[in-house]
């Protein structure tokens, strides 16, 4: 792959034809196959008969607020794809969530990763005005480091949450990204009297 990549975001499903369903459920399938931490560790490997329903219950779910896709091409091939996922609750409607973050196979160590964290990030801020950003990551795959690079931090983990297979059980690693600069309260000495 050598040409310039481009990305798109895709907020309805009628907005997605169904060739670039198709392109999406085969790299979800390559990427599950290779060892991606992507789902489907209990059924690998995945067929597209598994991947493809699951690729259509996405798309349906698109929504411009609420659900969006966001996917890289490079002369014409699919190179990697994430979705951002917003809160319809006011409460939480400042953050959102990013998920299903992969690179085709070909298209690893081209710099698709960093292109795609970068435009999320910014649409996130600019487009949604949305103030952080959530991730979940299969704790031992080294992910948080790979993250870390575009400037997400550990907030957390949910211990033993994932059943990978009998005998495999991962930490749910809880990430985050800073969109605005909010500034820190001020420590309290002391307890305030009431």
């Amino acid at each position: 792959m050598t040409a310039d990549p481009s990305l798109r975001w895709y907020c309805a499903p009628e907005q997605v034809p169904e060739a670039l369903r198709g392109k999406l459920a085969t790299c979800w399938r390559d990427v599950a196959d290779a060892g991606g931490a992507v789902g489907f560790a209990q059924r690998l490997p995945v067929g597209d008969d598994v991947v493809r329903p699951v690729v259509d219950e996405l798309v349906a779910g698109l929504d411009p607020r609420l659900r969006r896709l966001l996917v890289a091409t490079r002369a014409g091939d699919l190179a990697g794809w994430l979705v951002l996922t917003g809160n319809a609750d006011p409460v939480v409607a400042h953050w959102g969530r990013v998920t299903h973050v992969q690179t085709a196979l070909p298209a690893r160590g081209t710099g698709i990763a960093r292109l795609l964290m970068a435009e999320v990030a910014r649409a996130a801020r600019e487009d949604l005005g949305l103030a952080s950003l959530r991730l979940e990551v299969r704790g031992g795959m080294g992910l948080e480091g790979f993250y870390g690079q575009f400037g997400w931090t550990v907030a957390g983990c949910w211990p033993g949450a994932l059943q990978i297979s009998a005998d495999d059980r991962r930490d749910e690693v809880l990430m985050g990204l800073d969109l605005v600069l909010i500034p820190r309260a001020t420590v309290l000495t002391h307890a305030p009297r009431f």
